[in-house]
């Protein structure tokens, strides 16, 4: 192996400290230094890892000649700031979903980063889960039918945010997921959001995304709920599937269903039945992905994009037209849950 990447990490909350020990136990990366500017979390960082510079300052880091690529850890509203900053300073970047808070500031930072020749990578992180992969290539395969429509589900009481709604913070997972699975383009969000904890901050949405091919795709966000799911129902012209993303309980169920044709049927009409006939015939869960941590997955992927100098899975341009799907449901979402065009 050759010389290691050397990694600076702004942002040691929650998921920083979830993130860091993937850095730290990478053989590819040697982590220099980690920045918060709260003292809680630094003091955190120093009793779990006392090995690890900590400091203050964002600047600090930023401007190490040493330090090869910042890994961003912090709200949403600083994403672009600290990113272009990070480019500039000629720096790889790993960008805590989403990208930005707006297209054009994403379009900046992936045309910035392609004149430095540096990677930008968002944590989209469910691009690297294995049961994701495998839904994705059972879905390029057929083995579903021709998909008709997905549910996506991320229910929690836990981490309520102040300072963005759960549209920027669920969102970004659900959209690249559906963008990762379905051939079609998204062409339009309706996203309808309420507010119940703050007077400024939806904590309840959901969103109709449609695509270009017709397939359809329900979003429903909650952060006050008493199930803690991260569920996606894919239902097929074949076969349903049901994927639960939870880490800790991830698992895959296909359903083999049946119903009989309500078009071709050639009986008189007033000799069809009220009802179509419908069945649930079998059940089965897949196995082999259980064994596989994503989030390992995703760093590795990093590192090796900025060693081997091509583009990581979850790139820039993919995470635009993430962004492009966000920035439409925030458009529906101030215009009343009218329809919002998806533009690239």
């Amino acid at each position: 192996m050759g010389k290691k990447i050397s990694v600076g990490l702004i942002g040691a909350g929650y998921w920083g400290q979830k993130l860091l020990p993937k850095f730290l136990a990478a053989p590819e990366a040697e982590v220099r230094m980690v920045c918060d500017i709260h003292e809680g979390n630094r003091a955190e960082v120093k009793r779990k890892f006392p090995a690890v510079p900590t400091t203050d300052s964002p600047d600090t880091i930023l401007g190490a000649r040493e330090i090869d690529a910042i890994v961003i850890v912090t709200p949403p509203a600083t994403h672009y700031t600290l990113a272009q900053k990070a480019l500039q300073s000629g720096k790889h970047v790993w960008i805590e979903k989403p990208l930005a808070l707006r297209l054009d500031e994403g379009r900046a930072l992936v045309q910035l980063a392609r004149e430095q020749t540096n990677i930008v990578f968002v944590d989209h992180t469910f691009l690297y889960d294995p049961a994701v992969r495998m839904i994705r290539e059972m879905i390029q395969k057929k083995e579903l039918g021709d998909i008709y429509h997905l549910f996506l589900q991320r229910l929690n009481l836990g981490r309520i945010k102040r300072d963005s709604n759960v549209w920027w913070n669920s969102g970004p997972h659900d959209a690249s997921i559906v963008l990762y699975l379905l051939s079609g383009r998204p062409a339009s969000v309706n996203l309808h959001g309420y507010r119940y904890l703050l007077p400024d901050v939806e904590d309840l949405n959901i969103a109709v995304i449609e695509m270009s091919d017709g397939t359809s795709a329900f979003v429903y966000h909650n952060w006050l709920y008493p199930e803690n799911t991260a569920k996606l129902t894919v239902v097929g012209s074949k076969r349903f599937l049901i994927y639960e993303g939870k880490f800790e309980r991830r698992s895959i169920t296909v359903y083999e269903y049946e119903v009989d044709d309500p078009v071709n049927d050639r009986r008189p009409a007033d000799k069809l039945p009220t009802t179509i006939p419908s069945k649930m015939k079998a059940e089965h869960k897949l196995q082999g992905f259980q064994d596989q941590e994503p989030l390992a997955a995703a760093v590795k992927d990093f590192l090796e994009s900025i060693r081997d100098q091509r583009e990581p899975l979850s790139n820039g341009d993919f995470s635009l037209r993430v962004l492009a799907v966000l920035e439409a449901g925030e458009r529906s979402l101030r215009s009343n849950g009218e329809r919002s065009r998806v533009d690239f």
